[in-house]
């Protein structure tokens, strides 16, 4: 059985991180992805993930919580066979069972116009039928048919992973993800546009032949990006999660320019609401830690590569930092070497808070790493970083004051053809009655929004 006061010890260790407080020792996030858990306790990793079950979920965590040692335990899926039954071009299985990304074009530049007009409408007439072979748009009986069975296939998916992550839960000592509801996902706009859109080839000849049509269309996607990620509830423990692409590809210029103020915008509007941001800045972000000096206090980054000193420097005061510690050395190093660069990490990272350990990237395969390197960084690390001056608050900026509002109100609201409100819906087919109108308005919102985001962009 967990033990009670360890699990509420992590957990606190992370909500005194999360909230300017100076923890009692540096917190431990294990980063272990779905594709690690799949292989944890032997067999293929394609033959595992398309015959997963609530009882080899539940087995691989077991084999998995052998070597976590942190505070906190990452734990997800993924479907392999939502992109079987999609046939989508930006996603694939390969042969090892791994998810790749290849490289697509599925708008083309002469789309722009119809694009910025209503992009959620360009998708849903267009971009989900070029971008995803199994939908017909010719035929509306094979397209539902073909969305059904993607939407109940993943319904039977999700279910089983819940049961694994109870299960999780319930066993172990890991503190619990943040209360439901609490966390979100947000898009950044030149990321959906370059990611799932035109390509990473593409999108670098638009910001040089018609920058005005792509500025437009990232103005015009703000509305949605925005609505993506307004359903969090506030909570110390919870984040609205941005993975970043393609602002470390972009010359500082064009970053400023068509990434940076949308980017900024977001994160700020999130933390308007009371809803911080933890952001995944892949590849070397130093070059724009001076920008990222502008984010709200509690902004959490989760850094790949860089020089972690000028960002200590730079943000340790305002931005809960993270990442850095290099996972091919848990492979490669001998333990004196895997330990001394821990010591060189967090001599700098872990004074004065505002910093958790965690290595540069997801660990993904049980190869990525040797074992008992793992398990003696971690545990050097708890041993080691404690902190005397526990329960201080880390600076006394006062957060609200970093928080830059009104900005939500530069953009309209999130309106396409193809979001209906409550109101559109009823103005045909009433309530019954006056009584069950308010249930049968917010039961109606919840399941438009649902639809939506099922039926995405991203």
């Amino acid at each position: 059985m967990p033990n009670a006061e360890l699990k509420a010890y992590r957990e606190k260790l992370f909500t005194d991180l999360y909230t300017n407080i100076v923890p009692d020792r540096v917190p431990v996030y294990d980063g272990f992805s779905y594709e690690f858990y799949a292989q944890a306790g032997g067999g293929s990793l394609l033959q595992n993930e398309y015959n997963m079950t609530v009882e080899s979920l539940k087995a691989q965590i077991d084999e998995v919580m052998k070597i976590a040692q942190g505070d906190y335990v990452a734990f997800s899926t993924r479907n392999p066979y939502s992109i079987f039954f999609r046939k989508p071009l930006c996603e694939n299985v390969g042969k090892t069972g791994m998810q790749q990304h290849p490289e697509v074009e599925v708008m083309k530049a002469s789309d722009y116009d119809e694009f910025i007009k209503d992009p959620y409408a360009f998708y849903a007439k267009h971009l989900i039928f070029a971008g995803n072979l199994a939908y017909d748009k010719d035929d509306p009986v094979k397209f539902a048919l073909a969305l059904l069975r993607n939407i109940y296939q993943a319904q039977d998916y999700q279910r089983i992973a819940g049961a694994a992550s109870a299960y999780m839960r319930e066993e172990y000592d890991f503190f619990p993800n943040p209360p439901a509801g609490t966390s979100g996902y947000q898009m950044v706009p030149f990321d959906v546009l370059a990611d799932r859109n035109r390509g990473f080839s593409e999108i670098t000849k638009d910001i040089k032949r018609i920058p005005d049509k792509v500025i437009a269309a990232m103005d015009a996607l703000m509305p949605y990006c925005i609505s993506r990620a307004s359903g969090s509830k506030p909570h110390p423990l919870g984040a609205n999660s941005t993975m970043t692409h393609m602002g470390a590809f972009l010359r500082t210029k064009e970053f400023e320019k068509f990434y940076w103020k949308y980017f900024y915008e977001l994160v700020q509007i999130s933390a308007e609401r009371g809803v911080r941001q933890v952001l995944f800045c892949e590849h070397d972000w130093t070059r724009f830690v001076d920008y990222m000096q502008d984010f709200p206090m509690g902004t959490r980054l989760f850094m790949e590569y860089g020089d972690y000193k000028y960002f200590k420097d730079k943000l340790g005061k305002t931005c809960v930092l993270g990442g850095f510690y290099p996972l091919a050395l848990l492979k490669t190093g001998t333990k004196e070497q895997c330990i001394d660069e821990a010591k060189r990490l967090l001599d700098v990272m872990a004074p004065g808070g505002n910093y958790y350990f965690r290595t540069d990237k997801s660990i993904m395969n049980p190869s990525d790493i040797n074992v008992e390197n793992y398990i003696e960084v971690v545990n050097f690390v708890k041993d080691n970083y404690r902190y005397d001056n526990a329960g201080d608050r880390v600076c006394d900026i006062d957060p609200e004051t970093t928080i830059e509002r009104g900005i939500k109100n530069r953009y309209p609201e999130f309106k396409s053809e193809y979001y209906m409100t409550y109101d559109d819906y009823a103005a045909d087919y009433p309530a019954p009655d006056e009584s069950v109108e308010g249930v049968l308005r917010s039961t109606f919102q919840k399941y438009q929004d649902m639809a939506i985001r099922h039926f995405t962009m991203s």
